[in-house]
């Protein structure tokens, strides 16, 4: 359980031999974190488990999983651990994964669990770098189990632990449907350490779980009332039938594998009634066969029924889906389209644009466009030749006159 410090020498065939100084040591690959990869002239920190007989002589086994390296960081960085203020009364650990410790305080002012923690959390924080990520609850330690296993399965909320077999050390826990997943934990390593630092078989269940367990439970035993009080309808008396209850009789077909004998055990059951209570029994059994048959028909075709039903939904929402698609697709071709007309349109805008440009530059300029003002100036330009033909006609006429 001695932790000590070393370096990784050389690797042979997945094992490690490291150098502790006055020996070499074997690290093993079972003894090795998942968590953790190694290099030649790594410093590591290992726990010596124990010394191996080989042909070369003895052979020291260190180990990077044992909880004894936890126990022992944690007397390193928590000085409470160290004077005995504090006790680890258990560690176990999945290396790599997950590890519990559970502490006890001989001090009542001091808290075991803040004092491992420290402040901000930097006592765990250090132990938790040293191994490579792990994670660490620190618990505290109760002598009563139902109150430990409480404790042990934090950071879950457990709402009732009920013993179920002291001897075989079995307990069931009851948590909140919410917490289920959380009391368990990836891979039921939660659960599963938990019980390993408490030392019972934890059979965890979730409220839902529970009630329907007690639902079935209490359906089974009115199902056996039902069944032994049916015998009246058989010539049995009602006390008869009670007294068959109270007796633990489980059932018609509990009472059929009773012998004679067993039943006259019964008070008020001697060996004639004995005889006619089975006689009894194997009518009634018939009876309820004939009745679980019956249901288990009406069970199917409603069974049978829903799927269908279920089977026609899933139909009708495949067919609205077609539909919508189909809709949508037709939709998207007619804006494709209506985007191409759009187009064809736009590209005679500009002689309109054009056309709007000119008389907007006119009236905003206040003068005709070139074009009219071409217009405007021939009948000017024209007047003077018309003025020529005219003084012409009068001169012609002139000369006609002295002729």
């Amino acid at each position: 359980g001695e932790v000590v410090n070393g370096i990784v020498k050389r690797q042979e065939m997945g094992d490690f031999v490291v150098d502790l100084g006055r020996a070499e040591a074997l690290l093993p690959r079972k003894e090795q974190s998942r968590a953790e990869a190694y290099q030649t002239g790594d410093r590591v920190r290992v726990a010596i488990v124990r010394v191996a007989k080989a042909a070369k002589g003895p052979q020291v086994i260190v180990s990077r999983t044992d909880p004894a390296l936890l126990v022992k960081l944690f007397e390193m960085e928590v000085p409470e651990i160290y004077d005995g203020t504090v006790q680890i009364r258990g560690a176990v650990r999945e290396a790599g994964e997950r590890a519990k410790v559970a502490v006890i305080s001989r001090e009542r002012d001091v808290d075991p669990v803040g004092a491992c923690v420290g402040m901000k959390g930097t006592r765990v924080q250090s132990i938790i770098r040293e191994l490579r990520g792990e994670k660490i609850d620190i618990v505290e330690w109760n002598d009563d189990p139902t109150s430990f296993v409480i404790n042990a399965l934090s950071p879950a909320n457990v709402s009732r632990v009920s013993i179920v077999d002291e001897e075989q050390r079995i307990m069931e826990v009851v948590v909140e449907d919410k917490q289920l997943s959380l009391a368990i934990g990836k891979k039921g390593q939660n659960v599963r350490v938990a019980a390993k630092i408490v030392g019972w078989r934890i059979d965890i269940k979730s409220e839902e779980e529970k009630r329907r367990e007690v639902e079935a439970e209490m359906a089974r035993m009115a199902r056996i009332v039902d069944e032994l009080k049916s015998l009246e309808r058989y010539g049995i008396s009602d006390k008869i039938a009670q007294r068959l209850v109270d007796a633990g009789v489980a059932g018609l077909a509990h009472l059929l594998e009773m012998t004679n004998e067993d039943l006259t055990v019964v008070e008020g059951v001697g060996p004639k009634t004995a005889e006619k209570i089975r006689e009894a029994a194997t009518q009634a059994k018939v009876e309820w066969d004939e009745l679980d048959a019956e249901a288990e028909r009406l069970a199917a075709e409603q069974a049978a029924a829903e799927e269908a039903a279920a089977a026609e939904e899933a139909a009708a929402a495949e067919e609205a889906a077609a539909l919508e698609q189909g809709s949508f697709e037709g939709e998207t071709r007619s804006g494709a389209e209506a985007g191409g007309n759009g187009a064809e349109a736009s590209e005679t805008v500009p002689a309109e644009g054009g056309v709007a440009e000119g008389s907007a530059a006119e009236e905003e300029s206040g003068e005709p466009a070139a074009d009219e003002a071409a217009d405007d100036d021939l009948p000017e330009k024209k007047a003077p030749a018309d003025a020529e033909e005219s003084v012409a006609d009068g001169e012609e006429g002139e000369a006609d006159g002295e002729r």
